[in-house]
């Protein structure tokens, strides 16, 4: 990889902010754009888009990585080479109790499950986000009406297998699984933020992840169009608030 020009995304180190929202799906990356000014955006590849714009005196990277910690952790892995030292995962995840759908949570920590995070830290099993990070965002949460918590997740690869049970023959394992976890005080599993976490710290990053939840795994709800289109608001306009009170790595 040229360490001026990332290998997958395509961008120069000149077009990547310091601060840099990651994002799952790419169609968020243009209606997060309308919070910025100056936006520039990068050609998409493999549909992995990337903008770069201001936040009032910030300059801020979206950038969106599809499903899964492999990608996840390569389109980190490839922004920080470019330079960008602090990361902020938002997007959707299932809450646990006592969560309720359209409740942000924000990682204090996460559990991981999940493949990736054992080729950047040996016997990953625990990763911790950033704790300014985590104050930045339990401030700037503060300020908006939702409901929102600090705790643990946990992420996964096997999303029918270990997330939400597609049909009979797992619901007993997603079930006994998502118990277990709440059992365990976690609040929130995804499929990225233990990997975010972990190759963040490992590059010398700060990484923190907020998600809002938006199912219910275990009684098979889902959030409503409407409820979903306010959460998204909520997250990006908390993210943004929070990433210009933290410093760059």
């Amino acid at each position: 990889m040229n360490s001026r020009k990332a290998w997958y995304i395509g961008c120069s180190a000149e077009q990547v902010a310091e601060r840099v929202i990651l994002l799952g799906d790419p169609g968020r990356v243009p209606r997060f754009s309308q919070y910025l000014s100056d936006v520039e955006a990068m050609p998409v590849n493999r549909g992995l888009a990337t903008v770069t714009g201001m936040y009032e005196d910030t300059r801020i990277t979206l950038s969106a990585f599809g499903m899964g910690s492999p990608i996840a952790a390569i389109v980190l892995h490839e922004l920080a080479n470019l330079g960008a030292s602090v990361f902020l995962r938002i997007g959707t995840s299932i809450g646990l109790s006592p969560v309720n759908i359209g409740d942000m949570i924000i990682a204090r920590n996460a559990k991981s499950f999940e493949g990736t995070s054992s080729a950047y830290a040996h016997g990953a099993g625990n990763s911790s986000a950033d704790p300014s990070l985590v104050s930045a965002l339990t401030r700037a949460a503060s300020g908006h009406e939702a409901t929102y918590h600090v705790g643990a997740f946990a992420s996964f690869d096997g999303f029918y297998q270990d997330m939400f049970a597609l049909d009979d023959a797992t619901e007993d394992r997603v079930r006994n699984n998502l118990e277990r976890l709440a059992g365990q005080d976690v609040l929130a599993v995804d499929m990225e933020t233990s990997a975010i976490l972990t190759v963040g710290k490992s590059l010398g990053c700060k990484a923190g992840s907020m998600c809002a939840s938006t199912v219910n795994s275990l009684k098979k709800q889902k959030i409503g169009k409407q409820e979903h289109a306010e959460a998204e608001r909520t997250l990006i306009s908390i993210a943004l608030e929070a990433l210009k009170q933290v410093d760059p790595a």
